[in-house]
């Protein structure tokens, strides 16, 4: 009769697990090994401001996060990393433009998109906010995640003419942010028109605790930042408050399920002080 008794406990216990939706073991959101960086190119050509460019998703996956890369020297500043999600697909678009002091031999810049195929579940979404235009040293938009968390960020700058940088940071130094902040900054002389700020947020909810997670640090001039093992990157954010100094490199290691995000600040005037940045993955189990 115990016997009995204990095997209609068990058998409870697991028909109530299973009505509650508890997650099994190992139901990870976006199994390591999945995601994939995406890259194109923008045309190479001296124009001192390009036209937007899209590295685009494979049908039916969703873009998690991105990042840029500028080739051409210290005058070229990325202006733009946006995840982009439609009815046709989801892409990530960046930008670059010259700053006033142009760029005198051909360049261009790369766009690099993290995609994965997701389930509906997650709710992955991604939202914005832009501030109304500004003539201030600095700007930030910051946009959260009503539900869930970031597991991606992104950002713009409209009318900055390469002289407004972007940099992009989260609301915390833990490891769950909610919200995603896009900083404008000036560069070391100033602008003297008015520019826009837009911020994006990719959020999503994990289907196991701890699934997604961001590692923030710091570091000077170059870094290569590394997702703990066992766990994939599928985002990337950073930023300098050095005046003058702006990202150049903000991009995954690798294309093929990447681990490691490569960060580089550059500078178009000289300074006295370390080339300092704020790094930023985030990572999926």
């Amino acid at each position: 009769m115990r016997t009995w008794a204990s095997a209609v406990v068990l058998g409870l216990l697991v028909l109530a697990s299973q009505t509650l939706g508890a997650p099994s073991a190992g139901a990870t959101s976006i199994p390591v090994g999945s995601v994939h960086a995406v890259s194109a190119s923008s045309p190479v050509n001296t124009l001192a401001s390009k036209e937007p460019f899209r590295a685009k998703c494979p049908s039916g996956q969703r873009v998690l996060g991105g990042g840029a890369l500028t080739v051409g020297g210290v005058h070229a500043v990325i202006t733009e990393l946006q995840p982009i999600h439609t009815a046709a697909g989801d892409s990530f678009e960046a930008n670059a433009a010259a700053d006033q002091f142009g760029i005198p031999v051909a360049w261009n810049f790369q766009v690099f998109a993290f995609c994965a195929t997701v389930p509906d579940a997650l709710g992955l979404r991604i939202t914005s906010h832009a501030n109304a235009p500004t003539s201030n040293p600095n700007d930030q938009a910051a946009v959260g995640c009503t539900t869930g968390q970031v597991i991606g960020a992104g950002g713009k700058i409209d009318n900055g003419n390469g002289q407004v940088d972007l940099g992009l940071t989260t609301n915390t130094s833990g490891s769950f942010p909610t919200s995603v902040a896009a900083f404008a900054k000036e560069d070391a002389d100033g602008f003297a028109g008015n520019y826009t700020v837009t911020g994006y947020s990719v959020c999503a909810k994990a289907n196991v605790f701890g699934d997604f997670q961001q590692f923030k640090t710091g570091a000077v001039q170059q870094a290569s930042v590394p997702c703990p093992p066992g766990t994939g990157l599928i985002g990337l954010a950073g930023s300098t408050s050095v005046p003058g100094a702006h990202l150049q490199q903000i991009a995954p290691h690798t294309a093929n399920a990447p681990t490691l995000g490569d960060f580089g600040v550059q500078t178009s005037v000289p300074r006295s002080e370390p080339l300092s940045m704020e790094t930023i993955v985030f990572c999926a189990n």
